[in-house]
């Protein structure tokens, strides 16, 4: 499941996501995605980033490749959890798109806490500068 806190809730809410997106896109206008959902999308993968920070730290017997695919892993879920921002921003800032895509603060934050994790601090600059120039302007 998608909060079940687990190394697996990003890609499980990525499912959610996508099954939402391509129902809303047929013409199910009750599946249209808003930020809520794009946050919680985010808060899966952020989930997922800290269950596998903590594997990793506590896996001190692991071999040097285990360790080096967990950080792996957590990378590619803090790169996902800026991707949704990203569309999300997109899409909020689209001509006709109500105030419902509009990111909130704990979507930024989770998404700036996410690479930061990750040590990502050209992520960390990018969203920063996003929620600085983009998301002020509206």
């Amino acid at each position: 499941h998608a909060n079940s806190g687990t190394v697996n809730s990003g890609v499980n809410a990525d499912g959610i996501l996508r099954r939402m997106l391509h129902r809303y896109l047929m013409g199910d206008t009750k599946c249209r995605p808003n930020a809520i959902v794009f946050t919680a999308a985010i808060k899966a993968h952020s989930t997922s980033i800290d269950a596998t920070s903590l594997s990793l730290e506590d896996s001190e017997e692991e071999d040097e490749a285990s360790k080096l695919l967990k950080q792996e892993q957590i990378k590619a879920s803090a790169k996902r959890c800026e991707d949704l921002l990203q569309e999300l921003c997109l899409l909020y800032q689209l001509p006709g798109n109500d105030r419902s895509l509009k990111p909130t603060s704990v979507t930024f934050e989770l998404v700036t806490g996410a690479l930061t994790l990750a040590e990502d601090w050209e992520g960390v600059k990018r969203i920063t500068a996003l929620r600085e120039e983009g998301m002020t302007q509206r």
